[in-house]
């Protein structure tokens, strides 16, 4: 904390109001960082990038009950920006898929095809739809949380969930493979 304080040239106090409002966040905010970032940054890095901002831009935030959906926009944001070249994507896709196959066990390989191919389709999913299953199924947030963060009604995130996960059975329906929530369940596991 002193280190941030002095890097940023505010005060501790600044910066402890701030940490007792990102303390009881952070180990759902590390989960959730570590599903979007898998393959393309080191989840420590695009962490520390969004802790700096919100902190830099602490005293500005007037609904600081709302950090974690603040910080989660950060994340989004900065992934959004940087897959957006072709090349960086491909490398993203190749990488993670590597990512998934030394976290698995080394006869696995089939499993790591699946996860790919599932988060593929995650990728695939509107912004809102895929940020709410990923707060909910990776991240073990609640629907009240995720409206919250999301700044809609807990039907709405309701119904972002469900029909992420109708498009995401869709593709899984004709296949005698795992069940698409076991697919997540394990995902989730192997993230921290």
């Amino acid at each position: 904390r002193y280190y941030l304080a002095n890097r940023l040239a505010m005060p501790s106090d600044t910066s402890q109001a701030f940490m007792q409002w990102y303390t009881p966040i952070h180990e759902r905010f590390a989960r959730y960082c570590a599903s979007r970032t898998l393959g393309v940054r080191d989840r420590d890095d695009i962490m520390q990038d969004a802790i700096l901002s919100a902190l830099e831009q602490w005293p500005s935030i007037e609904q600081k009950d709302r950090l974690l959906g603040y910080m989660i926009g950060i994340v989004n944001h900065r992934m959004h920006n940087q897959l957006r070249s072709a090349t960086v994507h491909r490398r993203f896709l190749v990488e993670r898929r590597r990512e998934l196959t030394d976290r698995l066990p080394a006869r696995s390989a089939e499993l790591a095809l699946e996860l790919d191919e599932l988060l593929r389709a995650v990728d695939a999913l509107p912004e809102a739809q895929r940020e709410a299953l990923l707060l909910q199924a990776v991240s073990g947030f609640g629907i009240r949380e995720i409206a919250a963060i999301q700044h809609v009604s807990e039907a709405a995130v309701k119904t972002r969930i469900s029909r992420a996960r109708a498009r995401l059975r869709a593709r899984y329906a004709a296949e005698d493979r795992r069940t698409l929530s076991d697919h997540l369940r394990l995902y989730a596991t192997l993230l921290l």
